[in-house]
């Protein structure tokens, strides 16, 4: 079965307020963080196989995800926050054109770009320390870059291994509100090269993996930084990161695919306020849970994800639903 091209980036909303509950007593808050709406597992089953021939290919993202919980540096539930909902829904469209230009041999090169359309909502328990306020319904951050995508690797006449690599530049794009902590859009730019492989070591069975590095660059837009007397904002900086979409799935029957889906999420610096690092603000998160993929046909795929919140550090967390489907014309 001849797998499409997955790649796409949700850019996202931005909780800048999520690590600013320690403000209060820190000499130095924190202003920007990482993207909370990055492509974290929005990719999955056979992420590998991207398309070869030439021509467009559509993928349509949606995406529900309900933060009932915003930690701490320890991992613990902050104090600051009672009561957290923040629901988010995003629909993100991805064209991709495949280009006739084969390097070497069975390779493809291809171009894609892709804009989502976000929903926010927030509410807090009347008596919460800190509220966060969203900036409702907007478009967020396009996405474009090149793509790589290699020959399918074949074990007689079967298929059983093929990576992509692309090059992805984030641009602020998105709706942005200064006077609002939670944004469609992240505020800065950034980059985000990946590379995505798939492995089926034996009929039915297959392994996924996208590994992203991702860094951020500084940014003069602060989404409603808390009041710290004696300091004057001038910039701030989400440090880089890593993270990693994975998944495994079994055929059980004809078309349909059943597996198990994750992706984590490791800030390797701190973020920066005017310069300087601000301590404790790297963020960590792990996600797992289960997922399927149906091929209505060769060119028309279905993958629906579940990710549960297994463990988090200074970040927004709560279940989140993907759906994603793609056709290639």
């Amino acid at each position: 079965m001849s797998k499409i091209d997955k790649c796409a980036t949700m850019a996202g909303l931005l909780l800048s307020a999520v690590l600013a509950a320690g403000a209060h007593a820190a000499s130095l808050p924190n202003t920007v963080s990482v993207p909370a709406g990055g492509n974290y597992g929005s990719t999955s089953f056979y992420d590998g196989f991207g398309r070869v021939t030439p021509g467009f290919t559509i993928l349509e993202y949606g995406t529900y995800a309900d933060i009932n919980s915003i930690t701490d540096a320890e991992g613990n539930a902050s104090p600051a926050f009672k009561d957290p909902s923040i629901t988010a829904y995003s629909l993100l469209t991805q064209i991709s054109y495949t280009t006739d230009w084969h390097p070497f041999g069975g390779d493809g090169v291809a171009f894609s770009v892709a804009t989502p359309v976000v929903d926010l909502n927030s509410s807090f328990a009347a008596d919460s320390p800190v509220k966060l306020s969203n900036n409702g319904f907007n478009i967020g951050d396009t996405v474009f870059g090149p793509i790589y995508q290699s020959k399918y690797y074949k074990d007689g006449d079967r298929p059983d291994l093929a990576w992509r690599f692309q090059f992805i530049v984030l641009a602020p794009t998105g709706g942005f509100d200064k006077t609002k902590n939670i944004n469609q859009s992240a505020g800065y730019w950034a980059i985000n090269p990946y590379i995505a492989l798939t492995y089926i070591p034996i009929p039915k069975l297959e392994f996924s993996t996208r590994f992203n590095y991702q860094y951020n660059f500084p940014t003069t837009s602060l989404a409603s930084p808390p009041p710290i007397p004696g300091i004057l904002y001038h910039y701030g900086q989400a440090g880089d990161m890593i993270y990693d979409n994975f998944s495994t799935s079994y055929t059980v029957y004809h078309r349909l695919d059943l597996g198990i889906n994750g992706f984590f999420i490791d800030q390797l610096s701190p973020n920066k306020t005017n310069g300087q690092v601000v301590g404790k603000s790297r963020e960590s998160e792990v996600y797992i849970g289960p997922g399927l993929h149906y091929a209505f046909s060769p060119r028309s795929l279905l993958n629906v994800n579940l990710y549960l919140p297994v463990e988090s550090a200074n970040a927004a967390v709560g279940p989140k639903v993907n759906v994603q489907f793609i056709h290639r014309f």
